[in-house]
């Protein structure tokens, strides 16, 4: 189906021609005048088919400058002063530029249009400066001037009604990106949640059942030796149980929000001496530098990378004996643990150690660890903290 705008060259054609028989019968051409206005007609009409051909909007303005000056030459080979025929013809080339050009474009063929439909009026008023030729141009520069009037509002207001529907476009093609978005973004939240599950219910069960068999292997081995040894490990196994099951539940019902967290150290005081009296391991533990209140992210990332550390180095490396350095400052945590166990040559990350990377990453620290004796792991973390500080006695 071709474009609705270039029905204009079938549409103008016709009263184009029209207008022109009318004029060239005005004239009553004869011989090479008659050959010479047929021929300028001829080109004027073939620019006309051109435009059809077109791609740029250049070529446009161009090719209907050169009908202007067709109609121009035309005009200056008419044998009358005045030929009212031919100047309707500048008329509608400067109607034929709105469909096509820009505003600023339409404004620049309406003065060439101007100027050249005027050329003849001035030449007349030269030679004979009568008030009824002076009347006559200034009618016709009126109706010029009104016709690009007219023209250029209307170009003004299509050019504008372009704009406000591109942008609606755009608004509209920006919404379903921000949609689309929001969706992903949705989609990574449930992720990140379930992994944060992950690694707690990880961290968490993964460190209180190491303590759990490690009480049980003690106990089966008392049983023998000292029935009521063997009953109190019993029950502190039991114990440790419940804990695990209240855990457990906590992380998948009722994760803690970040103003209820307790960022006291002194819970990884807790945490150290209750694992290393479950799994009888010497654990050193040494906090040094400014006492500062951490954020809960801080705070939590800690807490879980020491306990998955010793949870690691009693499971796996079989170690008896872990120290643990921490030093704050106003700015970054670093921490150090190392243990004795047996190391190992090549080592596969799971899933611990890649939780411990996560938790790092998102607070923008480091981690790093090296495995050919014992285990040790060192790290930073940035810190964002709260208020007064205060020096740890080391």
């Amino acid at each position: 189906m071709l474009n609705r705008k270039y029905w204009v060259y079938y549409f103008m054609h016709i009263p184009t021609i029209i207008i022109f028989y009318f004029a060239f019968s005005y004239e009553d051409a004869r011989g090479s005048r008659y050959s010479l206005l047929l021929i300028l007609f001829g080109v004027f009409i073939l620019l006309s088919i051109l435009q059809k051909f077109c791609k740029t909007k250049v070529t446009i303005f161009m090719l209907l400058m050169l009908k202007v000056v067709m109609i121009a030459l035309i005009e200056l080979n008419s044998k009358f002063a005045i030929n009212y025929f031919i100047h309707a013809l500048y008329l509608s080339v400067m109607i034929e530029s709105t469909f096509f050009l820009t505003l600023r474009k339409v404004l620049m063929i309406g003065g060439l249009v101007f100027i050249a439909s005027m050329y003849k009026f001035v030449s007349v008023l030269m030679i004979n400066p009568s008030f009824s030729n002076m009347s006559q141009m200034f009618l016709f520069a009126l109706i010029n001037i009104l016709v690009m009037v007219v023209m250029g509002f209307a170009k003004y207001h299509k050019e504008e009604e372009k704009k406000v529907h591109e942008l609606y476009h755009k608004l509209l093609e920006a919404h379903k990106q921000l949609q689309h978005y929001a969706d992903r973004i949705k989609a990574l939240t449930v992720v990140e949640e379930r992994n944060r599950i992950a690694r707690d219910l990880h961290d968490t069960l993964g460190h209180d059942l190491t303590g759990l068999i490690m009480q049980l292997e003690m106990t089966s081995t008392m049983l023998e030796d000292d029935v009521d040894a063997a009953k109190t490990l019993m029950e502190q196994s039991k114990h440790t149980s419940r804990e695990s099951l209240k855990k457990v539940r906590q992380i998948v019902h009722t994760f803690k929000e970040a103003h209820k967290v307790d960022r006291n150290l002194d819970e990884i005081h807790g945490l150290v001496q209750d694992f290393a009296s479950k799994t009888g391991a010497a654990i050193n533990l040494h906090i040094t530098g400014e006492k500062i209140t951490l954020l809960p992210e801080v705070y939590i990332t800690l807490y879980r990378i020491i306990q998955e550390a010793m949870t690691n180095a009693i499971r796996h490396g079989k170690a008896d004996m872990i120290h643990i350095r921490i030093h704050l400052d106003d700015k970054k945590l670093t921490f150090h643990i190392e243990d004795n166990g047996r190391g190992c040559k090549l080592l596969e990350e799971g899933y611990g150690l890649q939780g411990m990377r996560e938790r790092v990453a998102l607070l923008g620290g480091t981690l790093s660890y090296t495995h050919k004796k014992g285990f040790v792991i060192d790290g930073t973390l940035l810190l964002e903290v709260y208020q007064e500080t205060k020096m740890i006695n080391p």
